[in-house]
């Protein structure tokens, strides 16, 4: 049986013409409608972590015809090919756009969520199958058409996912978006959490922002009362006030966006490398600056050491507080495990080793770099 549907349009609700009823109706008929072609993906991937800003995906698509005059939503969606889209993740939405790229690293980030979201364990060299295809749809009433499905197969690399994620703008950043640092869902629901260093501004004044744009949804504290300078939970509102608390130089932050709930914790004035080359004397801990690069925000130190020199990464110059060893965050680069107490090793000898630390992000990574 054909299936008929009916997509109600409203003219006016009192302007007559004629006899006319003032409800014109149009006919939604699935037999008509012809879905959106995807084009432009490649039979074969292979990623290198090396060309992470080289682009690596350019996808193409045309309008789906719904059988009549409509704007339609198109959702390209990327899955493993085994999951049938039962979890997918979505790389773009749109009512106009009829195109999506990516770089090597954002593709491989997308691959990366898809692991997590299916609790998938990937090892480094293997390759999987990708399935994509496009989703139309004009209103939830109506089934959504889909493309043709396409797959193809990706040799990625082992790195971070994408998660949901709300930015801190605030003084610290000159109040950009693009310097500014990041509270993460890692659940994919209204919990955020991060590591975040505001260089000693935060009583300057600072907000949580959704998007780049202002108006997609930002929260600050309520003009009515004043925050206390170091207080644990405190009640945000939608649209609210500069925060403009807190001394310490980077906190442990997490934000509920449905309740408001923010709760601050762990802050330090500083975070430094103590080890070998100075007798392992937490005073003597040498500080890390705070910087900024296209992989995020880090704190970084670039100095001489010894030959072996083992060392690790703590807070406030002083032990049994913060601290960064080999089983708190990922490291690459000319460093290894030093085999005891979560130390780390410099493995190319006496000389100047650059030290980088990107603190905020879901899985902490620290690159070590000989100079």
């Amino acid at each position: 049986m054909k299936l008929l549907k009916y997509a109600a349009v409203v003219i006016s609700l009192f302007a007559f013409t004629s006899c006319e009823s003032d409800l014109e109706k149009t006919i939604y008929d699935e037999s008509k409608v012809k879905p959106a072609v995807l084009s432009g993906l490649e039979d074969v991937y292979i990623l290198d972590k090396t060309k992470g800003s080289e682009n690596a995906l350019l996808l193409k698509w045309t309008k789906p015809d719904m059988g009549y005059q409509a704007s339609a939503t198109s959702l390209l969606e990327m899955d493993l090919k085994e999951k049938n889209f039962n979890n997918p993740v979505i790389l773009t939405a749109s009512i106009e756009e009829t195109a999506y790229s990516a770089t090597v690293s954002d593709f491989n980030k997308k691959i990366m969520t898809l692991f997590k979201n299916h609790g998938v364990e990937y090892t480094e060299g293997e390759t999987v199958e990708l399935s994509f295809r496009i989703g139309s749809y004009i209103s939830t009433v109506i089934d959504t058409v889909f493309s043709e499905v396409y797959t193809t197969t990706v040799t990625p690399y082992a790195g971070e996912a994408v998660y949901p994620m709300i930015s801190v703008r605030g003084d610290y950043c000159n109040w950009s978006f693009n310097n500014s640092q990041f509270v993460y869902s890692v659940n994919s629901d209204d919990n955020y959490a991060a590591m975040i260093y505001f260089d000693g501004k935060a009583q300057n004044g600072w907000k949580f922002c959704k998007e780049e744009d202002w108006n997609s949804g930002n929260w600050g504290s309520n003009g009515e009362s004043t925050i206390p300078d170091e207080a644990l939970e405190v009640t945000l509102i939608s649209g609210g006030n500069d925060i403009k608390a807190y001394s310490k130089k980077s906190y442990w932050v997490e934000f509920n966006s449905s309740t408001g709930l923010l709760q601050m914790s762990q802050g330090y004035d500083s975070w430094g490398l103590v080890g070998s080359f100075n007798e392992w004397n937490a005073a003597n801990a040498v500080d890390m600056i705070y910087g900024y690069d296209e992989s995020g925000a880090y704190l970084m130190l670039t100095q001489k050491y010894p030959a072996d020199a083992t060392w690790k990464i703590i807070s406030d110059k002083a032990w049994q507080k913060g601290e960064v060893n080999v089983n708190s965050v990922s490291y690459e680069g000319d460093v290894e495990d030093a085999g005891s107490d979560g130390n780390f090793k410099f493995n190319k000898g006496e000389g100047t080793y650059e030290v980088k630390w990107y603190f905020n992000k879901v899985q902490p990574t620290l690159i070590v770099t000989k100079k």
